[in-house]
């Protein structure tokens, strides 16, 4: 699965998730997205067993049409699986 998040400082467009933007989104393979916002601005987590992180810009213009200036694009370095060792277990 690739997964890549996007950084949108305070003064960067608002993301948009509607519709068509939605189907932009899953032509690319993408078929999760995660909306997280605070005080100085707003993630987009994109995730998809499809989605080829190449296409990312075209995602990043798909979810930012009001302009893409202050959007930063995190790439994943890694992705771990944690699970408990055998005698750890909670009950």
């Amino acid at each position: 699965m690739a997964i890549a998040m996007l950084i949108a400082g305070p003064d960067a467009a608002e993301p948009i998730v509607g519709p068509e933007v939605a189907e932009r989104l899953a032509q690319l393979g993408i078929s999760r997205i995660s909306l997280l916002a605070d005080r100085t601005g707003v993630g987009v987590v994109l995730e998809g067993w499809a989605f080829d992180p190449a296409h990312i810009d075209d995602a990043v213009r798909a979810m930012f049409p009001g302009g893409t200036d202050g959007v930063r694009i995190l790439h994943e370095v890694e992705l771990v699986a944690v699970t408990a060792a055998p005698g750890n277990r909670r009950t």
